[in-house]
């Protein structure tokens, strides 16, 4: 038990320091190509870019025929724990995972509207490099609180509960964003039997949204998660 103490202590230690030896990625993109290049400024609801930025992991624009399409904004992790009080997320049948928690900003640079569908699989996805290991993805539907930045798992409450609920299941976001309209939102993540720094990402190809995934050094992976279409 001391020993499992001292790796959940860690775990915690490691996602709480991410703000501080992380830099964010800034830049434009096409949806056919990797290559990041340029900086983009928004003028929408979301608090001073200073704020912001503490706990930005990337902010990319994706361009469609040289016409800015949508700027996808991925956060940086908090987690390790469910409550302050570190306790772990167990299932049902008491096996231990790493817990985190991400947030994504979706703007749309459009003048038409974008139809956005985001989904996670029910299944368990094993992208990582230990035996038996294996990542599970969830979208959570609490409405995201810019002043939550600062808290605990950014304020996301009572989680054991909906993880309970949704572990066979899956979750989905369906919304249609308006010319310079923003949504943002939860994706809470656990890892079986892997541990590491966390860090976590949905990337548009072509028309279709991948969410990529990495626990420093226990490897990393892609997951298909849903599309967009524009009006």
């Amino acid at each position: 038990m001391r020993n499992v103490s001292i790796i959940l202590i860690l775990i915690t230690l490691w996602l709480s320091s991410c703000q501080k030896r992380s830099k964010s990625v800034t830049g434009e993109v096409s949806i056919d190509s990797q290559q990041v290049d340029v900086v983009k400024v928004h003028e929408t609801s979301a608090p001073p870019v200073h704020e912001l930025d503490k706990y930005l992991y990337t902010d990319t624009l994706y361009v469609n025929d040289a016409d800015e399409l949508l700027t996808i904004q991925n956060g940086l992790p908090k987690g390790g724990m469910i409550d302050p009080d570190g306790t772990p997320y167990q299932d049902a049948s008491g096996k231990s995972y790493q817990f985190a928690v991400f947030w994504t900003r979706l703007v749309n640079e459009s003048n038409k509207p974008i139809d956005i569908h985001v989904s996670t699989p029910a299944d368990s996805f094993a992208i990582f490099t230990p035996p038996n290991s294996y990542l599970k993805l969830f979208l959570v539907p609490d409405e995201f609180s810019y002043q939550e930045l600062s808290s605990f798992n950014y304020g996301l409450a009572d989680i054991k509960s909906f993880l309970d609920i949704n572990f066979n299941r899956g979750t989905e976001l369906q919304i249609t964003l308006e010319a310079n309209e923003d949504h943002i939102f939860y994706i809470a993540t656990i890892s079986y039997q892997a541990a590491g720094v966390p860090r976590g990402a949905f990337i548009l190809k072509g028309n279709d949204l991948y969410y990529s995934m990495s626990l420093a050094p226990d490897g990393s992976g892609m997951v298909y998660c849903g599309g967009i279409e524009v009006n």
